[in-house]
């Protein structure tokens, strides 16, 4: 899996937006914003295939030890009986690369010196590729095999979370205060917790963790770290996934092969330079029971 973002600016491409001159161009280009890595924020980052030989790497998972009892007579007369945990495995083969590329032409740079292209594509690059990385974990959890599912209804409101929540507890995914799960959803449902008594009475960040809204986060909500994402917009779904850091493990993670690379190419004959940035990562979802898929029929 792939994305291509393809741009070929020309000197024209500059002029052109622009009506009779001569006028003066702020130096500054304004790129605007671009989408939250919010579902990037639940992973835990693997580098193990960095530098190693093949593309594929296996997670290991154990089924859980069971008590029993056992009577002295029996004890006597067959003693007591090895059980065995069974192990399984995930795997994740990262194959494809995943870039964004651009050329910029000589006459370019030369009629707008001042205006530092290489720079705002370069960042732009970068941005692109993990938001398109973003996106692929989303989807990796959203097609998930196993997860939890609950279904909101017409609205999806304070009791249904606490009712998630305690469908996840039933397999023994129980919610720790100290690292709390995460909620991911839309900035629309966002907006209908923000209205809610609940969220509004419920405690808050401190000051010193002001960074974390900085991130993308709301707030806790019953005790859900809120996170949002555009990507969830019309959707009709929002997600609780435990943090990578609890004693349960990761729940997702993102396997790297290559971290991000910036390589360009001279095409003289054509007067100008190609750029392209690329990394290998590919995410997997190790422990389906520690992500609920929530949806519903309400708008965001």
């Amino acid at each position: 899996m792939k994305i291509t973002i393809e741009e070929t600016l020309a000197a024209s491409n500059v002029t052109t937006a622009l009506t009779t001159g001569p006028y003066l161009i702020y130096t500054e280009v304004l790129e605007g914003a671009r989408r939250a890595l919010s579902f990037l924020q639940v992973v835990e980052e693997n580098f193990d295939l960095i530098g190693q030989n093949g593309i594929t790497i296996q997670f290991l998972k154990a089924t859980q030890l069971s008590g029993t009892s056992i009577t002295e007579a029996n004890m006597l007369a067959t003693g007591m009986t090895a059980a065995d945990k069974t192990l399984s495995a995930v795997s994740v083969t990262v194959s494809a690369v995943i870039y964004s590329a651009v050329q910029l032409s000589d006459l370019l740079k030369e009629d707008y010196p001042k205006i530092n292209l290489l720079q705002v594509h370069f960042r732009n690059m970068g941005k692109a590729v993990m938001e398109f990385l973003d996106a692929l974990v989303y989807s990796t959890v959203s097609g998930a095999a196993g997860i939890n599912t609950y279904d909101a209804g017409a609205s999806f409101v304070h009791a249904d979370l606490t009712v998630a929540l305690a469908q996840m507890e039933n397999s023994d995914w129980a919610a720790d205060e100290a690292n709390p799960p995460f909620l991911i959803c839309s900035p629309e449902q966002a907006a209908v917790f923000l209205n809610d008594t609940t969220f509004i009475e419920t405690r808050r960040y401190t000051p010193y963790e002001v960074s974390k809204i900085v991130q993308g986060e709301m707030g806790l909500y019953a005790g859900c770290r809120v996170l949002k994402s555009s990507l969830l917009d019309g959707t009709g779904l929002a997600f609780i996934i435990f943090p990578p850091n609890t004693v349960y493990g990761p729940v997702v993670v993102l396997a790297w092969k290559r971290r991000i690379i910036v390589k360009n190419e001279r095409q003289e004959k054509f007067g100008y330079t190609y750029f392209v940035t690329t990394i290998r990562a590919k995410p997997v979802v190790v422990q389906a029971l520690g992500i609920s898929k929530i949806s519903t029929t309400a708008s965001p």
